[in-house]
């Protein structure tokens, strides 16, 4: 990502014959400077603004408001407090309010210790709520605020938290660092993102979020056909303002000799930062895909694998699930997800099935882009150059005759594809804690159990290549009968696995185990996919090759 230190007007429409002065000035820095800069902190560190809440006193309450302490309240090991809070503070600043429009938003941040876990968190500010992006998500920073809550003279931020102690042993001294920062314009900045998502012959998805309410642009650019002119730069597409941007992009023509280049651009009052990116266009006859998931809790373990990666020559990225610790904490998709694989997720689309940690979040769907007609299906199916790719959300309804199933049979049904391979989070078969049998030799979760006893059998009737999932931490492929081979991937950073002392009579048709950060690649050329499971290192734990198979 790059900063544009000028100010820049652009133009509402921009024509595709030449780059406009906008234009040629954030192409030129986009090559000029680097793709991969350090994101910038959503903070007065970052921003040079002040801390309104610098000199204010933070008052306390745990009943329900009827009176306030300036001591910060204690929770014990594993106990739930409902908290409310309040700070005064003034506001007379010399600049405000002739220069509103310098400062449109202000940004809350709430610092705490790793112990401590939100459950439901509201501020206000002077009596009128402060919005949040989505509804179900829970905000360690509040984005976007409104410059016009502030008010010359006192003002009052209350807040109502209620906070879970996640130590098992330690009380919780809940005693947030808090920061209302105003921002400029020129504090513009991508979050996260661009993510490329779901992609075609035709088209290709990408997904973005400004950390304020912005107009994102995606201008086509190509060397001119003229020797010394300089590049042509076509708006494709753009946005309306706001934080969360979503896109399904025209391509206009494929090369498959090279990647076509597109500039991802967000402008607010004349301020514009923008990425390049290379959407994939596979070969004609031979798609390689990775498959890997379970990248939560541990960025520095999933930024070693998401480099072997982004380094391995994929078309696509499939994500198994379970991104992050929780998903409905908004921070965590950046700490944990996107931060650590910038240079892959900007450069391979990634297709995910959802995970248990995910939490149902709704920042999920808005992100990752499915390929699905308005990218956000949490069941899906797409074909690829003779290939069939079906990705579930293993915690619905996969009985024997639910609808989940009659939409699964009639894709199996109706492909001619050469392999189908299926994603999920839950395996059907697995050696390590996921896999647990109860006494009569049942799967105990639910959506394991549905796996192995509604999915797999139908996976074998219509004569699928392989069952594909993580949820347990580790890589391990069997091959039960009926030949669907059963692979879990669960090597992206998440802690390690071992086996099950019961882990025979759990799976008995294990080939191969290990437990180990990992990545499985797959490579289809012809009548032949091969699967290779390496580690970040490049060696190889494990190799499997399949042959075409015969639509039944």
């Amino acid at each position: 990502m790059f900063r544009y230190s000028r100010t820049l007007r652009a133009s509402a429409n921009i024509a595709s014959a030449s780059i406009t002065a906008v234009s040629a000035a954030v192409v030129a820095a986009v090559i000029l400077l680097p793709a991969s800069g350090d994101v910038l902190a959503q903070s007065s560190a970052a921003t040079g603004a002040f801390n309104l809440l610098e000199n204010s006193v933070i008052e306390y309450s745990t009943d329900g408001g009827e009176t306030y302490s300036q001591q910060p309240p204690i929770v014990g090991p594993r106990e739930t407090a409902r908290i409310m809070i309040q700070a005064a503070f003034d506001f007379d600043h010399p600049i405000y309010p002739s220069s509103a429009v310098s400062w449109p938003y202000a940004v809350l941040e709430l610092n705490h210790g790793i112990i401590a876990s939100y459950q439901t968190m509201s501020f206000a500010l002077n009596g009128k709520t402060i919005e949040t992006p989505l509804e179900g998500m829970t905000y360690r920073t509040f984005p976007a605020i409104s410059a016009q809550l502030l008010k010359r003279g006192q003002n009052v931020l209350t807040g109502e938290i209620t906070v879970r102690n996640s130590s098992r042993e330690n009380n919780l001294t809940f005693a947030p660092h808090m920061s209302l920062v105003p921002l400029e314009s020129r504090d513009l900045r991508f979050q996260t993102g661009p993510i490329l998502g779901a992609f075609g012959r035709d088209y290709f998805s990408l997904t973005c979020r400004t950390n304020m309410p912005a107009q994102v642009s995606v201008f086509r650019i190509e060397d001119s056909a003229m020797p010394g002119e300089r590049q042509r730069m076509e708006l494709v597409i753009k946005s309306e303002m706001g934080l969360i941007h979503r896109f399904r992009v025209p391509r206009s023509r494929i090369r498959t000799e090279d990647k076509e280049t597109y500039l991802v651009s967000a402008e607010r009052d004349g301020h514009v930062v923008g990425n390049l990116v290379q959407p994939s266009v596979p070969d004609e006859g031979r798609l390689r895909f990775v498959a890997v998931g379970d990248s939560r809790t541990y960025p520095d373990r999933w930024r070693v694998v998401a480099a072997a990666i982004a380094g391995s020559g994929a078309d696509l990225f499939i994500h198994v699930g379970d991104m992050v610790a929780s998903g409905v904490r908004d921070w965590e998709w950046d700490e944990q997800f996107w931060n650590p694989a910038r240079s892959l997720l900007s450069r391979i689309p990634i297709y995910a099935v959802i995970g248990n940690h995910e939490r149902s979040a709704p920042l999920f769907d808005e992100l990752l882009y499915a390929p699905a007609e308005d990218g956000r299906a949490r069941n899906w199916s797409q074909e690829k150059m003779g290939v069939l790719l079906i990705g579930i959300d293993g915690q619905q309804d996969w009985s024997a005759g639910s609808e989940n199933v009659g939409w699964l049979e009639e894709v199996l049904s109706r492909s001619r594809a050469k392999f189908i391979f299926f994603f999920t989070h839950y395996p059907s078969w697995s050696s390590a804690g996921h896999g647990s049998l109860d006494e009569e030799g049942v799967p105990d979760e639910r959506p394991v159990r549905e796996g192995r006893e509604v999915i797999m059998p139908l996976l074998e009737k219509y004569g699928a290549t392989a069952f594909i999932a993580g949820h347990d931490h580790d890589y391990e492929r069997s091959e039960p009968p009926g030949g669907v081979t059963v692979i879990i991937t669960g090597g992206g950073g998440a802690p390690s696995y071992e086996k099950e002392e019961d882990a025979e009579r759990q799976n008995p048709y294990s080939e191969v185990f290990a437990s180990v950060l990992h990545y499985c690649l797959f490579e289809i050329e012809g009548e032949t996919c091969t699967m290779k499971a390496f580690t970040p290192g490049r060696d190889i734990i494990d190799t499997w090759t399949w042959t075409a198979r015969r639509p039944r």
